[in-house]
């Protein structure tokens, strides 16, 4: 390898097959390369506002998923490929919105849940109204009990 964004594209492809956090990645580009990624002019490094703990996975599917989606497809032995095909890539981190789809679906189900449960209360109350009409208060006695004959 001959630049910094060969290895720190490696350190991020081998974390992430790895199922490693950013500072693993960050700290694996350190020992390699005797710099930090700060300090360097590279693509496809984590944004300002992004934990240090948060899996490399989780980092590439929000801000790479295009990487993402390629490590996801294909074989362990084709990354190679990939990194070459990065090199000539000026791909960069996208900044996305943290809110996501199931987010958003999970708000939705909220506001019908409570559209439903105001529906079942008005029907209830309707139901109790319309047999209190018909009720004369007839209370039912006891059920018989049947003894067994020998």
């Amino acid at each position: 390898m001959n630049t910094l964004q060969e290895y720190w594209d490696a350190c991020l492809i081998r974390s992430w097959r790895r199922q490693l956090s950013l500072l693993d990645a960050m700290s694996m580009f350190l020992s390699l390369t005797g710099k930090r990624i700060d300090e360097c002019e590279l693509l496809r490094v984590p944004l300002d506002n992004i934990p240090w703990r948060v899996g490399v996975r989780v980092f590439t599917a929000y801000h790479l998923p295009k990487i993402n989606d390629r490590l996801w497809d294909q074989d362990p032995e084709k990354d190679l490929a990939l990194l070459r095909k990065l090199q000539k890539s000026k791909y960069n981190t996208e900044k996305t919105e943290y809110r996501t789809n199931a987010d958003r679906d999970l708000a939705n189900e909220r506001v019908k849940n409570r559209r439903n449960r105001m529906k079942n209360t008005y029907s209830l109350n309707e139901a109790i109204n319309r047999n209190s009409a018909t009720d004369w208060n007839v209370t039912k006695g006891a059920a018989k009990i049947r003894v067994k004959r020998k």
